[in-house]
């Protein structure tokens, strides 16, 4: 178990960002962040397919439970374009420990 790599060697040394003007700390974090986002909003699509016995490929789910997905993801979207017409202005966050914590 000593060869195993960690990921911050995967990854590579860390660059220091402090002194980095605005506008470049925004072009490189945006096109790290929304990528990722992208990617995430496509997992969450995923889970969307309902299950076929025949392939036993999809997911089982209520139709609460449903609502509540889109109903959060709609709440962070729109706590996101809050922030974007606010100038950046802080917004109360949820912090549940699990997702389906109430």
């Amino acid at each position: 178990m000593e060869n195993k790599l960690k990921i911050v060697e995967l990854r590579g040394k860390r660059e220091k960002t402090k002194n980095w003007p605005p506008e470049k700390k925004f072009k490189i974090f945006s096109s790290i962040r929304v990528p990722k986002l992208l990617r995430a909003l496509r997992s969450v699509q995923n889970l969307s397919t309902i299950y076929n016995p025949k392939t036993k490929i999809g997911y089982r789910y209520s139709d609460e439970e449903k609502k509540k997905i889109l109903k959060d993801v709609r709440e962070a979207y729109q706590s996101m374009t809050r922030a974007w017409d606010n100038a950046g202005k802080k917004i109360k966050e949820n912090n549940k420990r699990s997702y389906w914590d109430e």
